[in-house]
């Protein structure tokens, strides 16, 4: 079993290659997920937001990231706390994204909760304003 540091290491540089593309590489995030991941999201498949629908495969989390870029532009994005133990992660921070259609910005506190098996990422679940997040995506 990888030690929590082990994990803390493959999160920080796949949050910073994620920041560095602005969201536009997502082998990042493929790269250390297991092909039987879960993802959850709080606004969990909203009709303002459908691409934060529950996910429970690698190819439902590229849909994710996949829709998510479609409709979003990445403004900024500073994961800076990293808090583990035993199998878990929480990241913590802030991010902000405009609506490609609306042009609107969503900017919002964020809380991301990984757990992890046999070195691979196996839960994902993220926590943020998801009020701030549908009011973005309105027209």
């Amino acid at each position: 079993m990888a030690a929590p540091n082990d994990h803390v290491s493959l999160l920080r540089e796949a949050y910073a290659r994620w920041v560095e593309s602005r969201g536009r590489d997502c082998e990042c995030w493929m790269n250390i997920i297991a092909d039987d991941v879960t993802l959850g999201s709080l606004a969990e498949g909203s009709p303002q937001v459908p691409f934060t629908a529950r996910r429970t495969s690698k190819a439902g989390v590229r849909a994710y990231l996949d829709d998510l870029m479609r409709d979003w532009e990445m403004i900024s994005h500073a994961m800076d706390d990293f808090i583990a133990q035993n199998d878990r992660v929480a990241v913590v921070g802030r991010a902000v994204w405009r609506h490609k259609g609306t042009g609107k910005v969503a900017d919002t506190r964020k809380v991301d909760i990984w757990r992890f098996h046999n070195g691979k990422a196996v839960d994902f679940e993220e926590y943020y304003d998801t009020a701030g997040l549908i009011a973005a995506a309105t027209p």
